[in-house]
């Protein structure tokens, strides 16, 4: 998939040079661009100063350029990022609003029938992928946990923390003891990652688990120290890390492994509100793959260790999709 996604990033390339640094889009006969003129929401389902927040903002000066139209970024926090999700399934077809969602809890949540989900995810106007960075295991720096091994082979169940039941860090946290055979319980109710890591950090909780965009710099900081990478490949900005491929779990659970890794795949995307007129949902994911193939974004990403892998509007529906058809074993699992 990751291979998948590079060739998808060199294609974007070559198809949108008409979207160039400095200018929006125009059809083939010069004509204004679709959405020229209008506004568009560019919904966060978080507090600000998050991952999500930052790829957002990241975004949206760019994606105004390709659309030639105002993007406003809007924080709307709530339920582990489900909040702002179910209000754009419900929003009107043609209000142009998306939301940057945390598509790991979105799908998660939809398998486990959780609370709060009430949405189709594979209703919504899918309009591509912005990152799909692997999740870190991390502890604090001097927690009694070194390695992954000495935290499997603990007797005292694991106190993971979370921001809500519908975020990626929850299902994470649910599932990865299952997958290794060790006890577990999961700590939600923080109103953002940054109180959830101060819980490990004080020692009120014992680990955390987020892209690893997110966790770098705790990382890098000496405050958290990384003990498993959700990863079956290494990742350039923790080599020495291991990955699920270097410790497999327990026997008998390739098939949920299998499902996890390709629930991690749908990573950041953008949706729309389900039945979107075709033309704006076309010039939207146009627009979408012209910002983040542009030179300027992909260089802020770098220096803000942001991964960008973006996938097109069809490509997050497939992985979207994918992710729904788990087999039983993993939903029942998640439930």
């Amino acid at each position: 998939m990751r291979r998948t996604s590079q060739f998808a990033v060199a294609l974007t390339a070559l198809l949108l040079t008409a979207c160039s640094t400095g200018g929006g889009q125009t059809s083939s006969q010069g004509d204004e661009a679709p959405l020229a003129g209008e506004t568009v929401e560019l919904v966060v389902p978080y507090d600000p100063g998050g991952g999500y927040d930052v790829y957002a903002r990241l975004l949206a000066p760019y994606l105004e350029k390709c659309l030639d139209a105002t993007v406003v970024v809007k924080n709307e926090p709530g339920a582990g990022g489900l909040l702002a999700t179910s209000k754009t399934f419900v929003a009107p077809p043609d209000s142009l609003r998306t939301v940057l969602t945390n598509t790991v809890g979105v799908v998660g949540s939809q398998l486990a029938d959780a609370p709060g989900a009430s949405f189709d995810a594979a209703k919504f106007s899918w309009l591509g992928r912005v990152s799909a960075e692997p999740n870190v295991l991390a502890v604090a720096a001097d927690s009694e946990f070194k390695t992954f091994d000495d935290l499997r082979e603990s007797t005292k169940p694991i106190r993971f923390v979370a921001t809500g039941p519908g975020s990626n860090e929850h299902v994470n946290s649910e599932v990865l003891p299952e997958l290794y055979g060790f006890p577990a319980e999961t700590i939600t109710g923080f109103d953002g990652s940054d109180s959830a890591r101060a819980a490990v950090l004080s020692g009120d909780a014992d680990a955390h688990i987020l892209p690893i965009d997110s966790q770098l710099d705790g990382i890098e900081s000496g405050d958290m120290r990384p003990l498993l990478l959700l990863s079956e490949e290494p990742h350039d900005a923790l080599p020495d890390v291991p990955t699920v491929a270097d410790l497999p779990p327990e026997q008998g659970q390739d098939a949920t492994l299998d499902a996890l890794m390709n629930l991690s795949e749908t990573g950041r995307s953008l949706a729309g509100p389900p039945g979107m007129d075709p033309e704006q949902m076309a010039a939207l994911r146009e627009g979408i793959s012209c910002a983040l193939g542009n030179k300027e974004l992909l260089a802020k990403a770098e220096k803000q260790q942001r991964d960008v892998d973006p996938l097109t509007g069809d490509e997050t529906v497939n992985v979207v999709n994918e992710a729904l058809r788990a087999p039983a074993e993993f939903t029942e699992l998640i439930k």
